[in-house]
């Protein structure tokens, strides 16, 4: 993903736009069979059926059924992309709303949420292949920090792709920690009291002058 959240991708043909509905519709069948069945019981050829594709073509999409694994985060990516473009807010006002979409759209989705962390963890190649599709989401971040170094809202000489690393692992700290949490945990506010140390630090304002 470009590091740039301005241009609008192109819309889709009728072509790609059904090759997308077919890999919506994939996903969407193995969620439903991960949730009733569990990963484990559960195979390619159930999931074909279910989205009525035949099993090449869910190799035309995904390559195993750990792949299935990453798409939420990939979905979840590009959803925040299309919404950071709509308009333009400060940098901070960005980031708050990109945390908090991720933490509305994960709640609305928990089960869906649980299951997928629950297996990545379980599983070091789709492990593996989310630490690497993760990367979207940092550079993502890092381009609203960058604009907002530029703009003089938020302090230069720090890495804006750092910065967003430093986002995205929190955020999915705490989800991870939610999954297992399952009650009394409200996932909106550790992820805004998160964001708030981000980007305010843990020292006292007053003792800053001490140091």
């Amino acid at each position: 993903m470009s590091e740039s959240i301005e241009a609008a991708p192109a819309p889709l043909g009728r072509r790609a736009r059904k090759k997308e509905r077919t890999r919506r519709d994939l996903y969407d069948a193995a969620m439903r069979l991960f949730l009733a069945r569990g990963f484990d019981a559960v195979t390619i050829d159930d999931i074909c059926h279910a989205a009525d594709v035949a099993r090449a073509t869910f190799f035309l999409h995904f390559p195993t059924k750990d792949a299935l694994l990453v798409e939420y985060g990939e979905r979840a990516t590009e959803e925040l992309a299309a919404r950071l473009r709509e308009r333009r807010r400060s940098a901070a006002t960005d980031l708050r709303l990109a945390l908090d979409f991720l933490a509305e759209r994960a709640r609305r989705h928990a089960e869906v949420v649980r299951l997928t962390v629950r297996e990545i963890m379980a599983r070091p190649a789709a492990l593996a292949e989310t630490t690497e599709r993760t990367r979207d989401l940092v550079q993502l971040l890092g381009a609203v920090v960058r604009r907002g170094q530029a703009a003089g809202e938020l302090r230069r000489g720090v890495d804006p792709v750092l910065a967003g690393a430093m986002l995205a692992a929190t955020y999915l700290s705490i989800v991870a920690e939610w999954t297992r949490r399952r009650q009394g945990f409200d996932l909106r506010a550790a992820v805004d009291q998160a964001l708030d140390v981000v980007l305010n630090g843990l020292v006292h304002r007053r003792q800053r002058g001490k140091r």
